[in-house]
């Protein structure tokens, strides 16, 4: 990963704030990003110490979209996590930073808000769900100390020798298909974004090689020419490396 972008949704409290600032400066946060904050920012200065630039130059937008735009692979976190439902299956920090340590460009580590963490719709909006492993029976973290944890895990990797790297564009198209396929045959509309989530989650966690995803997607672009309705809308260059 080449950069790493905070993103802050619907903070609440400036206490957290502040301190959240301190910590992209302790880790090597490249960007820093607050959408729709409850809390005030300039409260937060109080509690920011050494960090004060970062909450000054802080990126405040109204929607999680706009805080996205130019990253390369986006990690949501939750508290909550569910083998049964695909939006809910999580990677612990660690398997969150190993995969981010492989994607070129921009990472964006998503936190929600203190009370309610992120709805389903922006859960959807990043690739990977990710949530660290806690007592059962209260698995809720404070942010700001759920923030150190994966600051510090993203750090770790960061600082160490990466020898691979996902091909992003190859994934996207990967993806791209799959959609085209899944509308064209899931009538469902919730099983539809199931079986894209997925199938996404899947070529991210599983990534071993270009070829690897280049033969799956040459098997389902096939797949696709004999479907009646399946077109792929979003337009990729495969050949395009990261």
């Amino acid at each position: 990963m080449d950069r790493i972008r905070v993103v802050l949704v619907g903070v609440e409290g400036a206490i957290n704030l502040g301190i959240v600032a301190r910590l992209s400066v302790n880790f090597n946060v490249d960007e820093f990003y607050i959408v729709n904050p409850k809390a005030s920012l300039s409260e937060a200065l109080e509690y920011a110490a050494r960090a004060k630039n970062v909450l000054k130059e802080a990126i405040v937008v109204d929607r999680l979209e706009n805080a996205l735009e130019g990253v390369s692979l986006s990690i949501c976190t939750s508290a909550i996590s569910r083998e049964e439902s695909v939006l809910r299956i999580a990677v612990p920090p660690w398997e969150a930073a190993r995969i981010g340590s492989m994607t070129r460009g921009t990472v964006a580590l998503v936190f929600g808000r203190e009370s309610v963490g992120l709805t389903r719709s922006e859960l959807e909006q990043c690739d990977l769900l990710s949530t660290i492993p806690a007592n059962p029976t209260y698995p809720t973290l404070n942010l700001s100390t759920a923030v150190s944890i994966y600051l510090y895990e993203f750090y770790r990797r960061r600082n160490a020798r990466q020898d691979q790297y996902i091909d992003t564009s190859a994934v996207k198209l990967y993806e791209a298909y799959v959609s085209a396929l899944a509308r064209a045959l899931i009538l469902d509309e919730k099983r539809r974004r199931d079986v894209i989530i997925a199938a996404r989650r899947i070529a991210l966690k599983g990534y071993t090689s270009r070829k690897e995803i280049e033969n799956l997607t040459y098997l389902l672009s096939r797949a696709c020419r004999r479907i009646e309705g399946c077109k792929v809308e979003v337009a990729i260059d495969n050949k395009s490396g990261p």
